[in-house]
């Protein structure tokens, strides 16, 4: 990482004017639309941000937290994020993908409806109480994520590696084993039943009364 810049001004100007920022903290700044390619943060943290359409293609950012912040369909293709927390912030219709090769991400209390999760790897990411309806993760290998608390209502999964990933605590799961790689997977009883019914089968308490059977005695009924 280059040297960080002398300014130690945190208001808009200074961060489109610099290039490497370290231990620096943004508050309240309205930078929609800004481009910040290529620059470079370290232990910087974004409080209150107003960055929706934002670029961030060619940006490093390292052990850098964003909290409450308006991310609504920025552009992270191209980052390199390493060890990179999102906290409460509104993260609708941002496409990830092209992450660099080593991603650490982690969700808390984010809106991410309408994401789009594509060619990463996320092992071991924790989406903890976030709404993620109507997102799609396609060829992401999510072994050991932990979703607990988060709405995946509508989202869909295709090509995913899905190796113990905990969607227990999840609600509105579905995830098709004939679509992604979900063995081990833990999913919660109401999201299992779905995926019966959706084979054709009928769950008793969940698809109507079972039907019981006469029992077969292996004799012909007498006349």
């Amino acid at each position: 990482m280059a040297p960080p810049d002398d300014d130690d001004g945190s208001d808009l100007e200074s961060l489109l004017r610099g290039r490497s920022f370290e231990d620096r903290t943004f508050t309240g700044l309205e930078m929609q639309e800004a481009d910040l390619a290529g620059k470079e943060f370290a232990g910087c943290t974004f409080v209150g941000c107003k960055a929706q359409e934002t670029r961030w293609r060619g940006c490093r950012l390292e052990d850098c937290v964003f909290e409450r912040c308006d991310l609504t369909q920025a552009r992270p293709a191209g980052m390199v994020a390493g060890k990179l927390q999102f906290r409460g912030c509104k993260l609708m219709g941002v496409e990830w993908t092209e992450l660099g090769r080593f991603v650490n991400l982690g969700f808390s209390e984010c809106t991410l409806q309408f994401a789009s999760f594509l060619r990463l790897s996320l092992c071991r990411t924790q989406f903890v109480d976030c709404t993620i309806t109507e997102a799609n993760f396609f060829e992401v290998d999510l072994g050991e994520a932990d979703f607990r608390g988060s709405s995946l209502t509508g989202s869909v999964f295709r090509g995913c590696k899905l190796r113990k990933t905990d969607f227990s605590a999840a609600t509105g799961v579905f995830v098709d084993p004939a679509a992604n790689e979900a063995r081990e997977a833990i999913v919660p009883v109401e999201s299992a039943v779905l995926l019966a019914m959706h084979l054709g089968l009928r769950v008793a308490g969940y698809s109507g009364p079972a039907t019981k059977s006469e029992p077969r005695t292996g004799r012909g009924r007498r006349k």
